[in-house]
């Protein structure tokens, strides 16, 4: 999997919908991010400035609370599920409309994360209001690992950050090495961190590190085990006789 490199141009907050990240499971495939990656080379940020990327984003919260919120209205005023088994059942669609209800307006405000690497910081807010903002050490592109009751392994490509909402790039996927490119390149692209699914791994990325580190930005140290051969306790009987 190869990404053309044509140049960007400068993009308006406007021209990038809020609502990229919104993709349901089943298209949410690394060959969907891929396409995503060739019209916007930055995604899911897009270039304000020089070394300075946004993201202004809704959360997929907000169309799951909607579309529960009107099942469950409907369901109400058509009275289903109002007695089952002689047992009245109307307190769960509105149960369910209550909880929709919650998760829209709680997911209403916009999110907005800026990667201002000519000052070295993040910061992150909703509806204006300041979240956090840190270092850029602290914002990072993560390989992460699932697997199903039969063992079967699936990869996520996540967003994440200290005090910040994990953002799911690709929901699940089986090609390991497809999803690791992608993930690469995204971290790049955008000069920030990326990390493998393992804690310990030779495969991340590390160019930022926090101030004080006994490590240089950009070098990954690889510790040096020498070969200690181990004796059973018959050998060393032996050598003792």
């Amino acid at each position: 999997m190869t990404l053309s490199c044509i140049p960007y141009p400068y993009l308006h907050p406007v021209s990038l919908p809020s609502f990229c990240l919104w993709d349901i499971g089943y298209f949410s495939t690394e060959r969907n991010l891929a396409k995503k990656l060739k019209k916007n080379p930055f995604y899911p940020f897009f270039r304000q400035q020089a070394n300075v990327y946004v993201l202004e984003y809704y959360q997929d919260t907000l169309w799951k609370g909607i579309l529960l919120f009107l099942i469950c209205i409907v369901l109400t005023s058509l009275g289903m599920f109002r007695k089952v088994h002689n047992q009245e059942t109307w307190g769960f669609p509105a149960y369910g409309v209550g909880i929709g209800l919650w998760l829209a307006i709680s997911s209403l405000p916009r999110r907005r994360l800026v990667l201002n690497h000519t000052r070295g910081m993040y910061h992150f807010s909703i509806h204006g209001r300041t979240v956090c903002q840190g270092p850029l050490h602290r914002i990072y592109i993560r390989l992460a690992l699932r697997s199903d009751a039969y063992g079967r392994c699936f990869f996520q490509l996540v967003l994440c950050g200290y005090k910040l909402e994990p953002l799911v790039l690709v929901k699940l996927s089986e090609h390991y090495e497809q999803l690791e490119f992608l993930g690469r390149h995204i971290a790049r692209k955008l000069n920030i961190n990326y990390f493998d699914c393992m804690a310990v791994s030779y495969r991340h990325v590390v160019r930022h590190w926090p101030l004080g580190s006994v490590y240089s930005p950009g070098i990954i140290p690889r510790q040096k085990f020498s070969y200690v051969p181990r004796h059973s306790l018959y050998q060393e009987d032996n050598v003792m006789a």
